[in-house]
């Protein structure tokens, strides 16, 4: 499997664990805690800046080229492409949520919840989606070259939080995040 490919399947992989602390912490706001809402939102810059500056592009790349290459069905490559923008916006919505409260702003706990559930049932959907139907593509029709090209200007910045090197504040962030959700 080629690098590229190697690095979208941990980066899905390290989302699902970010998707299922966001969702217990979405489970405990439910059941009236507070959450420290200032990581949740240090969590989902996380989730903004990496996804959309890194991950998305890169698949953006490979359908495209997919797409290019004349590989049907072409609505497999187009959805998860027009689908990165609206998991952008749900990302910003419930940080906006998030900030609100922060503000101390008046908004319905029930509102708050609606936009994090709405963006981790979105995601979860999406990397189905994309692992299911699109990426198989990738590697049953870009050649080498296919994938020297995406490469070469696909962008290569390193996971802020798992990666290596891996700056503190995001560890940090993920740490204490993780101790919120444990008994």
């Amino acid at each position: 499997m080629h690098a590229i490919m190697t690095r979208l399947g941990q980066d899905h992989a390290r989302l699902r664990r970010v998707l299922d602390l966001l969702e217990e912490l979405l489970d405990r706001f439910h059941e009236g805690d507070e959450p420290d809402y200032e990581l949740m939102d240090e969590l989902l810059e996380y989730m903004d800046s990496y996804a959309d500056i890194v991950h998305h592009p890169t698949e953006d790349l490979i359908f495209q080229r997919l797409i290019d290459k004349g590989v049907e069905p072409s609505e497999i490559l187009s959805i998860p492409m027009r689908q990165h923008a609206g998991l952008s916006r749900l990302t910003k919505d419930f940080r906006q949520s998030l900030l609100g409260i922060l503000s101390e702003e008046v908004l319905l706990r029930e509102d708050v919840e609606a936009a994090g559930r709405a963006l981790v049932g979105n995601q979860r959907g999406h990397l189905i989606q994309e692992e299911r139907e699109a990426l198989p593509l990738a590697l049953e029709h870009l050649t080498e070259a296919d994938w020297a090209e995406i490469e070469a200007v696909a962008p290569a910045i390193e996971d802020p939080v798992f990666g290596a090197p891996d700056p503190q504040r995001f560890k940090a962030l993920y740490r204490q995040l993780v101790e919120q959700v444990q008994p």
